[in-house]
């Protein structure tokens, strides 16, 4: 059975290569881009706190905020272009091209996502205020055109008596 498993291609690749590769989605060859840089991450070593700042208890055994490079960011953005919900695979492609953890990819991605929501409801919003204030300014256009027209028969009734 192990046998069977080992030659079947993985779900979602093509003649054994994934079908969504990072090197496929920036249309770059197998090397790794030499302007990453490795970031400085403490808490994967010993269990040693070793900063100058004054720490609180609450803090003491929190991982510390992953700070992206610029270069890193630019590859996961065009990688969300392609691919907003990207299989383990590819995450662990970023991961070992980017010198990232994968579960930092996978969280990332998560906060790309519900900042993509945000950013289409907001629009929605936009538009929607938009419409109603377009409304607004046609109704009380509307509204002194009718009382014109009011006016204008009050008068034309006068004449006539």
């Amino acid at each position: 059975m192990a046998s069977v498993l080992a030659s079947t291609p993985a779900p979602g690749t093509a003649g054994g290569r994934p079908a969504f590769s990072i090197e496929r989605i920036l249309g770059l060859g197998l090397e790794r881009p030499g302007s990453c840089l490795k970031l400085h991450r403490p808490w994967t070593g010993g269990r040693q706190l070793n900063s100058s700042r004054p720490t609180s208890n609450w803090y003491i055994g929190r991982r510390p905020r992953t700070a992206f490079t610029n270069s890193q960011v630019n590859v996961l953005e065009t990688v969300f272009q392609v691919n907003c919900y990207p299989g383990i695979q590819l995450r662990e492609q970023l991961a070992a091209r980017l010198d990232l953890d994968e579960d930092r990819i996978q969280i990332w991605f998560q906060n790309r996502r519900a900042k993509l929501r945000r950013s289409l409801r907001e629009t929605r919003l936009q538009l929607v205020q938009t419409a109603v204030a377009d409304l607004g300014v046609r109704g009380r256009v509307k509204a002194e055109r009718g009382d014109q027209r009011l006016e204008e028969e009050e008068e034309e009734e006068e004449e006539e008596a």
